[in-house]
Protein backbone atom coordinates (compact mmCIF):
# COMPACT_ATOMS: atom_id res chain seq x y z
CA UNK A 1 0.00 0.00 0.00
CA UNK A 2 1.49 3.56 -0.63
CA UNK A 3 2.22 5.35 2.55
CA UNK A 4 -0.39 8.12 2.70
CA UNK A 5 1.10 9.96 6.19
CA UNK A 6 4.47 10.19 7.54
CA UNK A 7 4.85 11.69 10.97
CA UNK A 8 8.21 13.27 11.52
CA UNK A 9 9.21 13.64 14.98
CA UNK A 10 12.45 15.51 16.03
CA UNK A 11 13.72 13.76 19.42
CA UNK A 12 16.51 15.15 22.01
CA UNK A 13 16.71 13.60 25.43
CA UNK A 14 12.50 13.39 25.47
CA UNK A 15 12.75 10.96 28.40
CA UNK A 16 9.34 9.78 29.95
CA UNK A 17 7.78 12.50 27.91
CA UNK A 18 7.73 10.55 24.63
CA UNK A 19 5.17 7.22 25.97
CA UNK A 20 2.22 9.66 25.31
CA UNK A 21 3.32 9.92 21.49
CA UNK A 22 4.22 6.76 21.24
CA UNK A 23 1.13 5.19 22.70
CA UNK A 24 -1.01 7.48 20.43
CA UNK A 25 1.43 6.19 17.14
CA UNK A 26 0.32 2.73 18.06
CA UNK A 27 -3.19 3.14 18.38
CA UNK A 28 -3.91 4.88 14.94
CA UNK A 29 -6.88 4.00 13.49
CA UNK A 30 -5.06 4.18 10.04
CA UNK A 31 -3.63 0.75 8.90
CA UNK A 32 0.14 0.55 9.68
CA UNK A 33 0.59 -0.22 5.99
CA UNK A 34 -0.79 3.35 5.58
CA UNK A 35 0.89 5.47 7.37
CA UNK A 36 5.06 5.38 8.55
CA UNK A 37 6.04 7.31 11.80
CA UNK A 38 9.91 9.10 11.06
CA UNK A 39 11.60 9.72 14.04
CA UNK A 40 14.82 11.62 13.81
CA UNK A 41 17.37 11.57 16.73
CA UNK A 42 18.83 15.06 16.70
CA UNK A 43 22.14 13.17 19.13
CA UNK A 44 19.99 12.35 22.28
CA UNK A 45 22.56 11.19 25.32
CA UNK A 46 19.65 9.70 27.46
CA UNK A 47 19.26 6.29 26.00
CA UNK A 48 16.32 7.07 23.24
CA UNK A 49 17.98 6.53 20.40
CA UNK A 50 18.66 3.13 21.63
CA UNK A 51 14.32 2.59 22.70
CA UNK A 52 14.08 4.33 19.07
CA UNK A 53 16.30 1.67 17.59
CA UNK A 54 14.38 -0.89 19.40
CA UNK A 55 10.66 0.00 18.42
CA UNK A 56 11.58 0.24 14.95
CA UNK A 57 12.78 -3.21 14.94
CA UNK A 58 8.99 -4.19 16.41
CA UNK A 59 7.24 -2.29 14.01
CA UNK A 60 7.66 -2.06 10.33
CA UNK A 61 5.87 1.34 9.85
CA UNK A 62 8.03 3.06 12.54
CA UNK A 63 11.77 4.50 11.62
CA UNK A 64 14.98 5.97 13.33
CA UNK A 65 17.59 8.41 11.59
CA UNK A 66 20.48 9.70 14.05
CA UNK A 67 21.90 12.84 13.18
CA UNK A 68 24.56 14.80 15.35
CA UNK A 69 22.63 17.28 17.74
CA UNK A 70 21.73 20.80 16.07
CA UNK A 71 20.39 22.21 19.06
CA UNK A 72 16.84 23.05 17.24
CA UNK A 73 14.48 21.24 15.69
CA UNK A 74 14.68 22.61 12.42
CA UNK A 75 17.38 20.63 11.32
CA UNK A 76 15.68 17.37 12.06
CA UNK A 77 12.45 18.33 10.46
CA UNK A 78 14.35 18.68 7.50
CA UNK A 79 16.17 15.23 7.56
CA UNK A 80 12.70 13.60 8.61
CA UNK A 81 11.17 15.35 5.49
CA UNK A 82 13.84 14.66 3.49
CA UNK A 83 13.16 10.57 4.10
CA UNK A 84 9.05 10.50 4.21
CA UNK A 85 7.21 8.69 1.62
CA UNK A 86 3.94 9.61 2.34
CA UNK A 87 1.31 11.53 0.25
CA UNK A 88 1.36 14.22 3.52
CA UNK A 89 3.81 14.73 6.28
CA UNK A 90 2.45 15.74 9.85
CA UNK A 91 4.67 17.27 11.86
CA UNK A 92 4.43 16.61 15.24
CA UNK A 93 6.89 17.23 19.04
CA UNK A 94 8.09 14.42 20.87
CA UNK A 95 6.59 15.55 24.07
CA UNK A 96 2.96 15.87 22.71
CA UNK A 97 0.35 12.86 21.61
CA UNK A 98 -2.52 12.45 18.84
CA UNK A 99 -5.89 11.54 18.88
CA UNK A 100 -6.51 7.94 17.86
CA UNK A 101 -8.38 8.34 14.84
CA UNK A 102 -5.98 11.53 13.96
CA UNK A 103 -4.32 10.68 10.67
CA UNK A 104 -7.16 8.36 9.40
CA UNK A 105 -9.28 11.67 9.39
CA UNK A 106 -6.97 14.38 8.66
CA UNK A 107 -6.47 12.16 5.16
CA UNK A 108 -9.97 11.53 4.37
CA UNK A 109 -10.75 15.47 4.69
CA UNK A 110 -7.42 16.66 3.02
CA UNK A 111 -8.31 13.53 0.21
CA UNK A 112 -12.39 15.06 0.04
CA UNK A 113 -11.30 18.56 -0.40
CA UNK A 114 -7.95 18.65 -2.33
CA UNK A 115 -6.43 20.45 0.57
CA UNK A 116 -2.98 21.16 0.25
CA UNK A 117 -2.57 22.10 4.22
CA UNK A 118 -5.20 20.69 7.09
CA UNK A 119 -4.94 22.46 10.21
CA UNK A 120 -6.29 19.80 12.77
CA UNK A 121 -8.07 20.43 16.11
CA UNK A 122 -5.01 21.08 18.74
CA UNK A 123 -5.76 21.31 22.12
CA UNK A 124 -4.04 22.50 24.88
CA UNK A 125 -2.86 20.71 27.86
CA UNK A 126 -1.65 23.23 30.62
CA UNK A 127 -1.09 25.56 26.72
CA UNK A 128 -4.06 28.31 25.96
CA UNK A 129 -4.74 27.64 21.98
CA UNK A 130 -7.03 29.89 19.98
CA UNK A 131 -10.66 29.04 19.97
CA UNK A 132 -12.23 31.03 16.87
CA UNK A 133 -9.91 28.84 14.58
CA UNK A 134 -11.82 26.03 15.22
CA UNK A 135 -15.38 27.04 15.75
CA UNK A 136 -16.32 24.92 12.52
CA UNK A 137 -15.07 22.71 9.85
CA UNK A 138 -13.34 24.89 7.14
CA UNK A 139 -13.25 22.39 3.40
CA UNK A 140 -11.54 25.02 1.17
CA UNK A 141 -10.14 28.13 1.43
CA UNK A 142 -6.60 30.54 0.84
CA UNK A 143 -4.66 32.97 2.82
CA UNK A 144 -6.18 35.79 0.73
CA UNK A 145 -9.28 34.65 1.26
CA UNK A 146 -8.81 35.50 4.96
CA UNK A 147 -7.46 32.15 6.30
CA UNK A 148 -7.03 32.43 9.92
CA UNK A 149 -2.93 33.00 11.14
CA UNK A 150 -3.72 32.47 15.03
CA UNK A 151 -2.08 28.86 15.20
CA UNK A 152 1.60 28.86 13.25
CA UNK A 153 2.76 26.19 14.56
CA UNK A 154 4.23 23.42 12.67
CA UNK A 155 1.86 20.22 14.08
CA UNK A 156 -0.55 20.35 10.27
CA UNK A 157 -0.53 18.44 7.59
CA UNK A 158 1.01 19.16 4.74
CA UNK A 159 0.89 18.01 1.07
CA UNK A 160 4.86 16.78 0.70
CA UNK A 161 4.93 17.42 -3.27
CA UNK A 162 4.13 21.28 -2.42
CA UNK A 163 7.16 21.11 -0.22
CA UNK A 164 9.03 19.73 -2.54
CA UNK A 165 8.16 21.30 -5.54
CA UNK A 166 9.30 24.66 -3.96
CA UNK A 167 11.80 23.88 -1.88
CA UNK A 168 10.33 24.99 1.39
CA UNK A 169 12.31 23.86 4.08
CA UNK A 170 12.44 24.60 8.04
CA UNK A 171 15.51 27.45 8.95
CA UNK A 172 17.95 25.75 10.81
CA UNK A 173 19.96 26.63 13.72
CA UNK A 174 19.32 28.08 16.94
CA UNK A 175 16.40 30.76 16.16
CA UNK A 176 12.90 31.38 17.14
CA UNK A 177 10.13 32.10 15.22
CA UNK A 178 11.14 29.17 12.32
CA UNK A 179 7.46 27.70 12.80
CA UNK A 180 6.05 31.16 11.70
CA UNK A 181 8.51 31.54 9.05
CA UNK A 182 8.08 28.12 7.56
CA UNK A 183 4.37 27.77 7.78
CA UNK A 184 4.16 31.22 5.99
CA UNK A 185 6.18 30.49 3.16
CA UNK A 186 3.88 27.56 3.13
CA UNK A 187 0.56 29.02 2.82
CA UNK A 188 1.76 31.36 0.34
CA UNK A 189 3.05 28.65 -2.33
CA UNK A 190 -0.84 26.66 -1.06
CA UNK A 191 -4.32 27.13 -2.88
CA UNK A 192 -6.63 24.92 -0.92
CA UNK A 193 -6.18 25.84 3.19
CA UNK A 194 -8.86 23.88 5.26
CA UNK A 195 -9.23 23.23 9.04
CA UNK A 196 -10.45 19.71 10.55
CA UNK A 197 -12.51 21.32 13.93
CA UNK A 198 -14.73 18.87 14.88
CA UNK A 199 -12.08 16.33 16.33
CA UNK A 200 -9.08 16.51 18.65
CA UNK A 201 -6.18 15.59 16.36
CA UNK A 202 -3.17 16.76 18.40
CA UNK A 203 -2.58 17.04 21.93
CA UNK A 204 0.01 20.07 22.93
CA UNK A 205 1.52 19.97 25.97
CA UNK A 206 3.26 22.23 28.20
CA UNK A 207 5.98 20.67 30.27
CA UNK A 208 7.66 21.71 33.58
CA UNK A 209 11.05 21.31 32.95
CA UNK A 210 13.44 23.07 29.99
CA UNK A 211 13.11 20.09 27.80
CA UNK A 212 11.36 21.90 25.02
CA UNK A 213 13.45 24.49 23.30
CA UNK A 214 10.63 26.87 23.11
CA UNK A 215 10.62 27.09 26.63
CA UNK A 216 13.18 29.52 27.82
CA UNK A 217 12.57 32.74 28.24
CA UNK A 218 13.67 34.95 24.54
CA UNK A 219 16.63 37.29 23.96
CA UNK A 220 14.41 40.03 22.56
CA UNK A 221 17.15 41.30 19.86
CA UNK A 222 17.73 37.69 18.65
CA UNK A 223 13.76 37.09 18.66
CA UNK A 224 12.75 40.03 17.03
CA UNK A 225 15.61 40.02 14.59
CA UNK A 226 14.17 36.49 13.49
CA UNK A 227 10.44 38.09 13.44
CA UNK A 228 11.89 40.60 10.97
CA UNK A 229 12.61 37.77 9.08
CA UNK A 230 9.13 37.01 8.44
CA UNK A 231 7.31 40.31 8.00
CA UNK A 232 9.86 40.47 5.15
CA UNK A 233 8.50 37.55 3.65
CA UNK A 234 5.37 38.91 3.75
CA UNK A 235 5.82 42.30 2.50
CA UNK A 236 7.74 40.40 -0.20
CA UNK A 237 5.02 38.23 -1.35
CA UNK A 238 1.89 40.40 -0.26
CA UNK A 239 1.19 43.69 -2.20
CA UNK A 240 0.40 46.61 -0.72
CA UNK A 241 -2.80 47.34 0.67
CA UNK A 242 -5.49 45.79 2.96
CA UNK A 243 -4.50 42.37 2.42
CA UNK A 244 -0.69 42.84 3.66
CA UNK A 245 -1.89 45.21 6.32
CA UNK A 246 -4.38 42.23 8.13
CA UNK A 247 -1.33 39.78 7.86
CA UNK A 248 0.81 41.93 9.50
CA UNK A 249 -1.12 42.86 12.12
CA UNK A 250 -1.32 39.94 12.71
CA UNK A 251 2.42 40.17 14.56
CA UNK A 252 1.82 43.90 15.31
CA UNK A 253 -1.08 42.82 17.55
CA UNK A 254 0.51 39.32 19.16
CA UNK A 255 4.00 39.40 19.11
CA UNK A 256 4.76 43.00 19.83
CA UNK A 257 1.20 44.69 21.70
CA UNK A 258 0.32 41.30 23.14
CA UNK A 259 3.87 41.46 24.95
CA UNK A 260 2.72 44.86 26.41
CA UNK A 261 -0.31 43.48 28.13
CA UNK A 262 -1.46 42.45 31.55
CA UNK A 263 -1.25 38.73 30.62
CA UNK A 264 2.55 38.95 30.06
CA UNK A 265 4.11 41.94 30.90
CA UNK A 266 3.99 41.54 34.28
CA UNK A 267 5.09 37.86 34.15
CA UNK A 268 8.77 39.17 33.21
CA UNK A 269 11.23 40.83 36.25
CA UNK A 270 11.72 45.15 35.68
CA UNK A 271 15.29 44.12 34.27
CA UNK A 272 13.64 41.85 31.98
CA UNK A 273 10.56 44.41 30.83
CA UNK A 274 12.92 47.19 30.20
CA UNK A 275 14.85 45.48 27.73
CA UNK A 276 11.89 44.08 26.27
CA UNK A 277 10.38 47.71 25.83
CA UNK A 278 13.56 49.24 24.68
CA UNK A 279 13.39 46.77 21.79
CA UNK A 280 10.11 47.19 20.84
CA UNK A 281 9.99 50.51 20.73
CA UNK A 282 13.09 50.12 17.99
CA UNK A 283 11.15 48.24 16.54
CA UNK A 284 7.86 50.19 15.81
CA UNK A 285 9.74 52.98 15.04
CA UNK A 286 11.06 51.06 11.73
CA UNK A 287 7.48 51.86 10.36
CA UNK A 288 6.77 48.32 9.39
CA UNK A 289 3.37 48.59 10.83
CA UNK A 290 1.40 52.02 8.88
CA UNK A 291 -1.56 53.49 10.11
CA UNK A 292 -3.67 50.86 7.97
CA UNK A 293 -2.48 48.50 10.57
CA UNK A 294 -2.73 50.78 13.43
CA UNK A 295 -6.12 51.79 12.29
CA UNK A 296 -7.27 48.53 12.37
CA UNK A 297 -6.57 47.43 15.92
CA UNK A 298 -9.34 47.64 18.64
CA UNK A 299 -9.76 50.06 20.86
CA UNK A 300 -7.89 48.76 23.74
CA UNK A 301 -4.95 47.41 21.32
CA UNK A 302 -5.01 51.06 20.28
CA UNK A 303 -4.40 52.77 23.29
CA UNK A 304 -1.74 50.10 23.84
CA UNK A 305 -0.17 51.23 20.62
CA UNK A 306 -0.10 55.37 21.43
CA UNK A 307 1.93 54.14 24.70
CA UNK A 308 4.29 52.20 22.83
CA UNK A 309 4.68 54.53 20.60
CA UNK A 310 4.77 58.10 22.17
CA UNK A 311 5.05 57.33 25.95
CA UNK A 312 7.29 55.28 28.33
CA UNK A 313 7.21 51.92 30.01
CA UNK A 314 5.89 52.74 32.90
CA UNK A 315 2.77 54.37 31.38
CA UNK A 316 2.40 50.82 30.10
CA UNK A 317 2.56 49.46 33.10
CA UNK A 318 -0.12 51.48 34.89
CA UNK A 319 -2.05 50.52 31.52
CA UNK A 320 -1.74 46.82 32.25
CA UNK A 321 -2.56 47.39 35.79
CA UNK A 322 -6.24 48.70 34.73
CA UNK A 323 -6.32 46.17 32.04
CA UNK A 324 -5.54 43.20 34.92
CA UNK A 325 -8.31 44.58 37.28
CA UNK A 326 -11.08 44.00 34.59
CA UNK A 327 -13.23 40.94 34.48
CA UNK A 328 -16.39 40.13 33.42
CA UNK A 329 -19.82 39.69 35.77
CA UNK A 330 -21.55 36.33 34.44
CA UNK A 331 -25.20 35.88 35.51
CA UNK A 332 -27.51 33.00 34.70
CA UNK A 333 -31.12 34.28 33.47
CA UNK A 334 -32.62 30.90 32.34
CA UNK A 335 -32.52 27.81 31.60
CA UNK A 336 -34.59 26.13 29.25
CA UNK A 337 -34.53 22.76 27.33
CA UNK A 338 -35.90 23.03 23.88
CA UNK A 339 -37.15 20.47 21.02
CA UNK A 340 -35.11 18.51 18.75
CA UNK A 341 -32.77 17.57 21.58
CA UNK A 342 -31.39 21.20 22.23
CA UNK A 343 -31.03 23.12 25.77
CA UNK A 344 -30.69 26.92 26.05
CA UNK A 345 -29.03 29.43 28.40
CA UNK A 346 -29.93 32.92 28.72
CA UNK A 347 -26.60 34.59 30.37
CA UNK A 348 -25.97 38.15 31.60
CA UNK A 349 -22.55 39.75 31.17
CA UNK A 350 -21.49 42.72 32.20
CA UNK A 351 -17.33 44.09 31.79
CA UNK A 352 -16.63 45.01 35.25
CA UNK A 353 -13.39 46.27 37.45
CA UNK A 354 -12.33 44.31 40.24
CA UNK A 355 -14.11 46.40 42.76
CA UNK A 356 -17.42 45.49 41.10
CA UNK A 357 -17.62 48.84 39.51
CA UNK A 358 -18.61 49.52 35.97
CA UNK A 359 -16.37 50.03 32.85
CA UNK A 360 -17.73 52.80 32.19
CA UNK A 361 -18.02 54.77 28.57
CA UNK A 362 -18.78 58.45 27.64
CA UNK A 363 -21.97 59.70 25.25
CA UNK A 364 -21.01 62.66 23.66
CA UNK A 365 -23.35 63.59 21.21
CA UNK A 366 -23.35 60.25 18.75
CA UNK A 367 -20.01 59.22 19.94
CA UNK A 368 -18.68 56.96 22.57
CA UNK A 369 -15.65 56.97 24.50
CA UNK A 370 -14.07 54.82 27.35
CA UNK A 371 -13.54 56.71 30.40
CA UNK A 372 -10.42 56.38 31.62
CA UNK A 373 -10.54 55.79 35.34
CA UNK A 374 -8.26 57.73 37.66
CA UNK A 375 -4.85 56.52 37.30
CA UNK A 376 -4.93 56.91 33.88
CA UNK A 377 -6.51 60.16 33.58
CA UNK A 378 -3.33 62.01 33.38
CA UNK A 379 -2.06 60.58 29.87
CA UNK A 380 -2.47 63.35 27.58
CA UNK A 381 -1.33 60.89 24.73
CA UNK A 382 -4.71 58.69 25.05
CA UNK A 383 -6.96 61.13 23.01
CA UNK A 384 -10.37 60.92 22.42
CA UNK A 385 -10.02 59.27 18.56
CA UNK A 386 -7.69 56.20 20.84
CA UNK A 387 -10.59 55.80 23.21
CA UNK A 388 -13.36 55.48 20.77
CA UNK A 389 -15.77 52.91 20.41
CA UNK A 390 -18.81 54.28 18.78
CA UNK A 391 -18.99 51.60 16.42
CA UNK A 392 -17.41 48.76 18.19
CA UNK A 393 -19.22 49.45 21.71
CA UNK A 394 -22.72 47.78 19.78
CA UNK A 395 -20.47 45.07 18.46
CA UNK A 396 -20.02 43.41 22.15
CA UNK A 397 -20.66 40.08 22.35
CA UNK A 398 -20.84 37.30 24.70
CA UNK A 399 -19.77 33.43 23.17
CA UNK A 400 -20.34 30.24 24.90
CA UNK A 401 -17.79 27.58 25.27
CA UNK A 402 -17.80 24.11 26.60
CA UNK A 403 -14.46 22.82 27.85
CA UNK A 404 -14.02 19.34 29.10
CA UNK A 405 -13.04 18.84 32.76
CA UNK A 406 -11.01 15.99 31.90
CA UNK A 407 -8.58 16.73 29.22
CA UNK A 408 -9.77 20.71 28.71
CA UNK A 409 -10.90 20.50 25.00
CA UNK A 410 -12.67 23.18 24.22
CA UNK A 411 -15.75 23.72 21.67
CA UNK A 412 -17.76 27.27 20.46
CA UNK A 413 -21.34 27.26 21.10
CA UNK A 414 -24.05 28.72 18.77
CA UNK A 415 -24.59 32.14 20.59
CA UNK A 416 -26.90 35.12 20.05
CA UNK A 417 -26.26 38.75 21.81
CA UNK A 418 -28.34 41.60 22.71
CA UNK A 419 -25.87 44.55 23.72
CA UNK A 420 -28.15 47.52 25.92
CA UNK A 421 -26.46 50.97 27.23
CA UNK A 422 -27.27 50.91 31.29
CA UNK A 423 -27.64 54.73 32.27
CA UNK A 424 -25.03 55.33 34.91
CA UNK A 425 -26.00 59.51 35.33
CA UNK A 426 -24.90 62.46 33.17
CA UNK A 427 -23.49 61.37 30.16
CA UNK A 428 -21.79 58.31 31.50
CA UNK A 429 -23.13 54.24 30.58
CA UNK A 430 -22.25 50.83 31.09
CA UNK A 431 -23.18 48.13 28.50
CA UNK A 432 -25.17 44.81 29.47
CA UNK A 433 -24.37 42.11 26.97
CA UNK A 434 -27.31 39.22 26.74
CA UNK A 435 -26.85 36.26 25.18
CA UNK A 436 -28.28 32.85 24.08
CA UNK A 437 -26.78 30.17 24.60
CA UNK A 438 -27.96 26.96 22.46
CA UNK A 439 -26.65 23.18 23.30
CA UNK A 440 -27.17 20.85 20.64
CA UNK A 441 -25.56 17.69 21.97
CA UNK A 442 -25.56 16.41 18.19
CA UNK A 443 -23.67 19.25 16.50
CA UNK A 444 -22.33 20.90 19.48
CA UNK A 445 -18.04 19.56 18.73
CA UNK A 446 -17.43 21.70 15.62
CA UNK A 447 -20.70 19.59 13.87
CA UNK A 448 -20.42 16.61 15.56
CA UNK A 449 -21.66 15.32 18.88
CA UNK A 450 -20.28 16.53 22.21
CA UNK A 451 -18.24 13.80 23.80
CA UNK A 452 -19.24 11.76 26.52
CA UNK A 453 -18.29 13.03 29.79
CA UNK A 454 -18.48 16.39 31.56
CA UNK A 455 -18.28 20.00 30.09
CA UNK A 456 -18.18 23.25 31.88
CA UNK A 457 -20.10 25.97 30.55
CA UNK A 458 -17.87 29.18 30.10
CA UNK A 459 -18.79 32.82 28.67
CA UNK A 460 -16.14 34.70 26.79
CA UNK A 461 -17.14 38.50 26.76
CA UNK A 462 -15.53 40.53 24.28
CA UNK A 463 -15.93 44.22 24.18
CA UNK A 464 -13.58 46.65 22.59
CA UNK A 465 -10.75 44.24 22.06
CA UNK A 466 -10.55 43.45 25.84
CA UNK A 467 -11.59 39.22 25.94
CA UNK A 468 -12.76 38.44 29.34
CA UNK A 469 -14.29 35.12 30.68
CA UNK A 470 -16.05 34.12 33.47
CA UNK A 471 -17.76 30.39 34.49
CA UNK A 472 -21.34 30.19 34.12
CA UNK A 473 -22.61 29.59 37.30
CA UNK A 474 -25.90 27.40 37.48
CA UNK A 475 -27.76 29.90 39.65
CA UNK A 476 -31.13 28.82 41.01
CA UNK A 477 -31.92 27.57 37.73
CA UNK A 478 -33.76 23.64 37.49
CA UNK A 479 -31.39 20.94 36.32
CA UNK A 480 -32.58 20.23 32.84
CA UNK A 481 -32.19 17.27 30.21
CA UNK A 482 -32.25 16.02 27.33
CA UNK A 483 -32.14 11.83 25.72
CA UNK A 484 -31.96 10.69 22.20
CA UNK A 485 -32.78 7.05 21.62
CA UNK A 486 -30.88 6.64 18.45
CA UNK A 487 -28.04 6.48 19.89
CA UNK A 488 -28.97 6.23 23.41
CA UNK A 489 -27.66 9.42 24.75
CA UNK A 490 -28.35 11.86 27.91
CA UNK A 491 -27.18 15.62 28.57
CA UNK A 492 -28.41 16.80 32.39
CA UNK A 493 -27.47 20.75 32.77
CA UNK A 494 -26.74 21.67 36.37
CA UNK A 495 -24.52 22.57 39.42
CA UNK A 496 -21.35 21.40 39.47
CA UNK A 497 -20.96 20.37 43.28
CA UNK A 498 -18.37 21.95 44.58
CA UNK A 499 -18.51 25.07 42.92
CA UNK A 500 -22.24 25.86 41.67
CA UNK A 501 -20.77 25.93 38.12
CA UNK A 502 -23.12 25.07 35.20
CA UNK A 503 -21.68 21.84 34.12
CA UNK A 504 -23.25 19.56 30.68
CA UNK A 505 -23.12 15.71 31.76
CA UNK A 506 -23.19 13.67 28.52
CA UNK A 507 -23.65 10.13 29.00
CA UNK A 508 -24.65 7.03 27.13
CA UNK A 509 -27.59 6.21 28.85
CA UNK A 510 -31.20 7.76 27.92
CA UNK A 511 -32.78 7.61 30.99
CA UNK A 512 -32.73 10.92 32.96
CA UNK A 513 -32.73 11.65 37.08
CA UNK A 514 -36.15 11.82 38.11
CA UNK A 515 -35.28 15.64 39.16
CA UNK A 516 -34.48 16.70 35.94
CA UNK A 517 -36.96 19.01 33.94
CA UNK A 518 -37.37 17.62 29.94
CA UNK A 519 -39.16 18.62 27.11
CA UNK A 520 -41.71 16.51 25.70
CA UNK A 521 -44.09 17.57 22.18
CA UNK A 522 -47.84 18.12 23.31
CA UNK A 523 -50.91 17.94 21.55
CA UNK A 524 -51.83 20.83 18.99
CA UNK A 525 -54.33 22.80 19.95
CA UNK A 526 -56.91 24.69 17.40
CA UNK A 527 -56.87 27.96 17.31
CA UNK A 528 -60.21 30.26 17.14
CA UNK A 529 -62.18 31.45 14.26
CA UNK A 530 -61.49 31.24 10.79
CA UNK A 531 -58.25 31.03 9.30
CA UNK A 532 -57.04 31.80 12.87
CA UNK A 533 -53.47 29.90 13.53
CA UNK A 534 -53.09 27.87 16.02
CA UNK A 535 -50.59 28.56 18.40
CA UNK A 536 -47.96 26.03 19.22
CA UNK A 537 -47.78 24.72 22.42
CA UNK A 538 -45.27 22.77 23.91
CA UNK A 539 -45.15 21.08 27.72
CA UNK A 540 -42.44 20.84 29.86
CA UNK A 541 -42.66 18.73 32.82
CA UNK A 542 -40.59 16.75 34.92
CA UNK A 543 -40.59 13.69 36.81
CA UNK A 544 -41.08 15.33 39.64
CA UNK A 545 -44.23 16.56 38.46
CA UNK A 546 -43.71 20.03 37.54
CA UNK A 547 -45.42 21.62 34.38
CA UNK A 548 -44.54 24.44 32.60
CA UNK A 549 -46.33 25.73 29.01
CA UNK A 550 -44.33 27.47 26.78
CA UNK A 551 -45.32 29.21 23.83
CA UNK A 552 -43.34 28.73 20.26
CA UNK A 553 -44.65 31.72 17.53
CA UNK A 554 -44.99 30.63 13.87
CA UNK A 555 -46.38 31.94 10.41
CA UNK A 556 -50.22 32.87 10.68
CA UNK A 557 -49.57 31.93 6.97
CA UNK A 558 -48.23 28.16 7.70
CA UNK A 559 -52.06 27.08 8.24
CA UNK A 560 -53.39 28.25 4.90
CA UNK A 561 -53.38 25.00 2.97
CA UNK A 562 -53.42 21.61 4.07
CA UNK A 563 -49.82 20.76 3.08
CA UNK A 564 -48.43 23.93 5.41
CA UNK A 565 -50.92 22.50 8.42
CA UNK A 566 -49.53 18.76 7.68
CA UNK A 567 -45.76 20.80 7.88
CA UNK A 568 -46.82 22.45 10.97
CA UNK A 569 -47.98 19.63 12.82
CA UNK A 570 -44.91 17.64 11.93
CA UNK A 571 -42.90 20.97 13.10
CA UNK A 572 -45.12 20.32 16.75
CA UNK A 573 -44.21 16.73 16.76
CA UNK A 574 -40.29 17.42 16.69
Amino acid sequence: MPIKVSVIVPVYNPGRHMDDLIASLLRQSLPTDEFEAVFVDDGSTDGTGERLDALAAEHPNISCLHIPNSGWPGRPRNVGLEAAQGEYVYFVDNDDYLGDEALERLYDFAQQHGSDVVVGKVVGRGRVIPREIFRKNVERTNLRAGFPLTLLTPHKLFRRSLLMEHGLRYPEGRRRLEDHLFVMAVYFKAEVLSILADYACYYWVKRDDTTNASSSRFDPVGYFDNMREVLDLVAESAEPGAYRDRLLGHWYRGKVLGRMGRGVLFSYPPDYRAGLHAELRRLVREDRWGEGVHAGLSMSLRVRSRLLRDAGLEELERLAEVEKRMKTEVSMQEATPMTRGRLRFRVDCRPRYADGSPVLFRRTGTSLSWVLPPELADLEELTAGDRDVTRALLKAKATGIVRSVEDKSEYVLSSRSTVTEQHEGDDLVSILVVTDLTVDPATAAAGSPLPLGDWEVVSRLSACGWDRFGHVPAGDAPRIGVATASPPRSVVAGPQADSRRLVLSVSESSQLPPDVVVVEPAPVVAGAGSGAAPPLVTALRSTAGRRVRAIVRHSPALTRTAAGLRAWRRRARG
